[in-house]
């Protein structure tokens, strides 16, 4: 018996110290052809700059910075490099408020007049619905020439939640009638966090996350900082064609997408989110649950009629979409904001993390494209037509 187990256990051993050269093999010629579509995508003026960070079961595939991080200085992209990281942001804001759930400081089925009792309408609007982007609280940055003059105004968390709260329209539906993404919705939950922990959000996010996670640069942004590795943000008005972005005051995104990080820190945060470091299972469930409105439905139906006829089914969780990409289950989030482009996918099933981060937005440009193409080459499935 002692011998057959031996003989057994040898058989295993030699299987594994064979397959082990394969894969790695396997995950150097896909860490190339990824490393040579980025490089393709920096010459055919995709972005400056890039930055990457891709994980598989674990491990580092490939992680690098391409192109420049200032076209006037000529500086290059490294891994340590500063971008921000726009909407990306709000899956932080959404743990936040599930940690204070769980911690018993609030509920998401709480009304928005708990915390602003004046808000218009926020009797009938839930921080669930918020999450879920069914509130149908009207996204401020939505206003005509919005990002042209008040995006560049300094302001406070209340002077901001006053200000939507005075907006000529306030609300775009009956709250749990339909979808829309909303800024504001996240602007507002950042600032229930405020109000529950008693401190900036900044802070908070330190605090619970940045310091416990190693992600060691990351941040709420301010543009008065001195951040050693910041990138320099560009506009676009087609692949190559670069301006300086328009000025934005980082007290405008607030939860809803003013943070600034790397791909590596981003693929830390990953690792915590989706190895269970940061939620509990039904924390985590609701989460990634599609959203639902009053009728029951799911959310996702309202999102594919604004979408429109030949776009992937997706669902919104919080601060999460989720879709199926060639059978492949898909978690993710993009960002976008004056100068910078930032995408983050979790393929749970494959064990497969890709961050993306671009210093360039406008037509045709950025870290989207970038980024699905990265994710096939390692799921290993045929380009886009």
């Amino acid at each position: 018996m002692i011998r057959n187990v031996k003989l057994a256990l040898a058989a295993v051993a030699a299987v594994v110290m064979i397959q082990a050269p394969a894969i790695a093999a396997d995950n150097q010629a896909v860490a190339a052809a990824i490393d040579q579509a980025v490089q393709k995508a920096i010459a055919e003026g995709v972005s400056p700059g890039l930055q990457v960070a891709v994980y598989k079961d674990g491990s580092p595939l490939l992680v690098k910075g391409y192109g420049s991080a200032d076209l006037e200085m000529s500086v290059p992209v490294t891994n340590d490099s500063v971008f921000r990281i726009g909407s990306v942001t709000k899956q932080f804001t959404a743990v936040a408020l599930l940690q204070l759930q769980e911690a018993g400081k609030l509920s998401i089925d709480d009304t928005l007049s708990k915390y602003y009792p004046n808000y218009p309408r926020g009797g009938d609007i839930t921080i669930r619905q918020m999450l879920n982007h069914t509130s149908g609280l009207y996204n401020y940055t939505s206003q005509e020439d919005y990002m042209k003059a008040d995006a560049m105004v300094h302001r406070s968390t209340e002077e901001y939640v006053d200000y939507f709260s005075k907006m000529k329209k306030t609300q775009d539906f009956e709250p749990g009638t339909s979808w829309m993404y909303s800024n504001t919705a996240y602007y507002i939950l950042g600032a229930i966090v405020e109000k529950v922990e008693g401190k900036p959000l900044g802070a908070v996010f330190q605090e619970r996350f940045f310091g416990p996670l190693g992600m060691t640069r990351t941040a709420i942004d301010d543009e008065n900082d001195i951040v050693a590795g910041r990138v320099e943000g560009y506009a676009a008005d087609g692949p190559g064609k670069f301006k300086n972005a328009t000025f934005i005051s980082m007290t405008a995104p607030g939860g809803g997408g003013a943070m600034r990080s790397t791909a590596s820190d981003l693929a830390r945060w990953n690792a915590a989110l989706f190895g269970g470091k940061l939620l509990k299972p039904a924390s985590f469930a609701a989460m990634t649950a599609p959203g639902k409105l009053k009728d029951g439905q799911n959310s996702g139906i309202a999102i594919a009629k604004l979408a429109g006829m030949g776009m992937p089914a997706v669902e919104y969780g919080f601060g999460l979409m989720t879709q199926t990409v060639d059978g492949h289950a898909k978690v993710a989030h993009g960002g976008g904001i004056n100068g910078f482009n930032a995408q983050l996918a979790e393929y749970p099933k494959d064990r497969l993390t890709v961050a993306v981060l671009s210093n360039t937005i406008g037509k045709d440009v950025g870290a989207g494209k970038v980024a699905d193409e990265i994710e096939r080459i390692a799921l290993g499935l045929p380009p886009k037509p």
